[in-house]
């Protein structure tokens, strides 16, 4: 590289002119501007590498989109680095590596690959609502941030403002949610760790509610007023139907009759709408394959037990029982989900061994594959606790 006796100048560089071939204009410490023929102008810092001793060049940038003086800065910049043996062309990389990691990591596509690997063990509607809570409240303020700067002092205040709004229960929906994604960001190797974990604790503590049901001694009478009630009959039969097989409501609503092997008297639930992501197979009592050849002649010709009103190739809705139940004068008092806890304490107040009793509602006692282990061994004890199950409701009646 030529040198030059005094340094560039404004004026000099805007008086040079672009030449058949590229030439140089040199300025002082190395740096540089390359004019091109094209007369385009890139400022060039020459530099000795630190330990490979090579000589390389380094943009700083275009002329005059960087100034003279800006350009110094940079030059001066790297010859800081250098003085402390880091290459300022490494510095650099590394400094675009993690605006890229900045950018892939931002909230927004961590959430994204959680609501993926979230989908596979939810089901669809579930993972859908949980979104929808986020894209309320909580991804429009922090999309664009990194995860790693999701901290309790940058998120708490937001959520305060939906405590304010008077949604508390959302609130700690929110927070269960941001902990599940931070979660998955440690576990992904994306954050050393969820500071996060006991922002819940900043909010009001809201009183969890189960599904409400009625005492024991109140199901003879629920029974029989179901028995009575001015509704329809297919949706008087999926509320027993529900009420005799222990499932959740999705899990009733969307029975298929290829599901069913009636010689064996058992109703196998596919892993895609079980909420453990497991098979799930339920004996049938004569109750309920009585109730079933009711439905014969009426959907016996369609896909769907429960089929909608107006539309064959549809399913009831899975809020149908609670809104029949609503109808009845339940409200407040008796769920469709309820339905599982009345099994529940039934099994209990039987002396039912528990393993066998959680099998009943498909319900995870240990680790997933001893869940779909336990529901397998236990299927010949379950037929009797079905059976005993609807005996009992059938005396109700």
């Amino acid at each position: 590289m030529a040198r030059r006796a005094s340094p560039l100048t404004d004026t000099e560089i805007k008086k040079a002119k672009p030449k058949e071939k590229e030439y140089i204009l040199c300025d002082s410490h190395g740096l540089s501007l390359r004019i091109k023929p094209n007369g385009s102008k890139l400022w060039l810092f020459n530099y000795t590498r630190p330990i490979l001793g090579t000589r390389t060049n380094l943009g700083l940038g275009t002329y005059p989109i960087v100034s003279l003086a800006e350009a110094r800065m940079l030059r001066d910049d790297c010859r800081k680095l250098l003085a402390q043996q880091i290459d300022p062309k490494k510095h650099r990389e590394e400094l675009e590596r993690k605006q890229l990691m900045d950018t892939q990591s931002s909230f927004e596509k961590v959430a994204e690959l959680w609501k993926e690997k979230k989908s596979s063990e939810v089901e669809e509607k579930t993972i859908n609502k949980y979104w929808r809570n986020l894209e309320l409240h909580l991804l429009p303020l922090i999309d664009k941030y990194s995860i790693k700067e999701i901290q309790p002092s940058l998120v708490v205040p937001m959520l305060k403002k939906v405590e304010e709004n008077g949604s508390p229960d959302m609130v700690n929906r929110l927070c269960g949610h941001l902990n599940e994604i931070l979660n998955f960001a440690v576990n992904s190797g994306l954050i050393e760790s969820n500071s996060c974990l006991k922002i819940s604790s900043t909010f009001k503590s809201v009183r969890q509610r189960n599904n409400p049901r009625v005492s024991s001694e109140e199901i003879p009478t629920l029974i029989k007023r179901i028995h009575s009630a001015n509704i329809k009959k297919k949706t008087k039969l999926l509320i027993l139907f529900q009420l005799l097989t222990m499932v959740r409501p999705s899990e009733a609503s969307n029975a298929a009759w290829n599901e069913f092997d009636f010689d064996k008297k058992e109703w196998t639930i596919p892993a895609e709408r079980m909420k453990a992501r497991f098979s799930h197979t339920v004996p049938l009592s004569s109750q309920v394959m009585a109730l079933i050849e009711q439905l014969r002649p009426m959907t016996g010709h369609t896909k769907y037990l429960f089929t909608h009103r107006s539309d064959l190739n549809k399913t009831m809705s899975s809020s149908t029982v609670n809104m029949a139940l609503k109808k009845m004068g339940y409200e407040g008092q008796q769920t469709a989900h309820g339905f599982r806890g009345l099994a529940r304490t039934f099994l209990a107040e039987q002396g039912v061994q528990h393993e066998h009793a959680e099998a009943c509602l498909a319900r995870k006692t240990g680790g997933q594959v001893s869940l779909a282990y336990n529901h397998a061994n236990y299927l010949e004890q379950r037929r009797d606790i079905m059976q005993m199950w609807g005996d009992y409701i059938e005396k109700c009646s």
